[in-house]
């Protein structure tokens, strides 16, 4: 439970679910989710008893739960009210995960996302997430708990739960939302850099503003192009666009992108050549030059070292600025 990778946690949920418990946020989704279910009564007992396996709850409720919506939802609420009383409590006692982010000198959050050593947040490669101590001051990287643990609180210390991130990604777009069966890019195991790119385009106005391709306007948009062709990962690509608002997110940063564009026309690969030849001693490589100009990486295996680098490689691929990089 503390050690194993996704796919055992993912076991362990299922297994948790069907035969023990379920926790009570989990449990008023779940209500939540049949809301948005069918309301014909011929298939009311059909409909809730699939829903009740869909969900884990068929092993917990008696026989009697599926006549009708109103005894459903109240069967439902029973189990967190009498016969799993106050087990989310206990749960939060033995899985302490506020003890694990305030231990000063045991095993902590602090010890954690030291050892991680991660710099930039993974899922939305726009905000730093510096880990520091120093007299007597610390910051650190928000944990996000890729299974939330007010859904499955018994996940709470799993180390292989817990992704260094931003707070923006953490509390003020993911918070609670259910992973478990629709899930996002998992940092640990899935690459989302390699499998889309930022893209732009005009907007959607009627009149189009041909001065953003000469980084004079900032009238046009940010979007995302999928990389992949495997529909499990499309999905999840799709989901973490849609988790941490990344298109909105990133179309507040039309200005980042207005001036690549318009540094592209001056730097472009002419006198990104230039430089390199010129300054032999400074440059290692093309890629070098690049990064010197427009204040980022470009190249794939650092792209989570430094907050935009993503969109600037990206932006720069399509500017047609890595074409000759990749060929020299």
């Amino acid at each position: 439970m503390l050690c194993g990778k996704k796919s055992k946690l993912q076991e362990i949920i299922n297994t948790i679910e069907n035969q023990y418990f379920i926790s009570e946020r989990k449990l008023l989704k779940i209500l939540d989710k049949r809301e948005k279910g069918i309301r014909k009564k011929d298939e009311i007992t059909s409909y809730l008893h699939s829903f009740s396996q869909e969900n884990n709850l068929a092993n917990h409720l008696p026989s009697t739960a599926y006549s009708s919506v109103s005894k459903f939802k109240s069967e439902v609420k029973k189990l967190t009210s009498i016969r799993w009383k106050r087990y989310d409590d206990i749960l939060k006692e033995i899985f302490d995960y506020k003890g694990f982010t305030q231990a000063k000198d045991d095993w902590s959050a602090y010890e954690l996302v030291s050892l991680l050593n991660v710099s930039v947040c993974p899922y939305c490669n726009r905000s730093f997430v510096t880990t520091l101590q120093k007299n007597g001051k610390k910051t650190r990287a928000v944990l996000d708990h890729y299974y939330a643990k007010a859904l499955y609180p018994y996940l709470a210390l799993s180390l292989y739960n817990l992704i260094p991130s931003c707070y923006v990604c953490n509390s003020s777009f993911k918070g609670d939302i259910d992973l478990y069966r629709d899930e996002a890019i998992y940092p640990y195991e899935e690459e989302f850099l390699n499998l889309a790119t930022f893209k732009t385009d005009f907007n959607d106005k009627d009149s189009y503003d041909y001065r953003y391709l000469l980084g004079l306007s900032k009238e046009f948009k940010i979007s995302f192009e999928i990389n992949t062709q495997n529909e499990e990962l499309q999905r999840k690509i799709k989901k973490s666009i849609e988790t941490f608002a990344l298109e909105d997110m990133y179309n507040t940063h039309l200005d980042i992108v207005k001036d690549l564009i318009r540094s592209g026309i001056v730097n472009n690969k002419s006198r990104i050549d230039e430089i390199y030849k010129q300054f032999p001693d400074i440059f290692n490589n093309r890629g070098e030059v690049m990064q010197s100009l427009y204040g980022n990486y470009i190249n794939e295996k650092e792209l989570g070292k430094r907050p935009f680098s993503k969109l600037t490689k990206d932006i720069c691929k399509e500017l047609g600025l890595l074409d000759e990089l990749n060929d020299k």
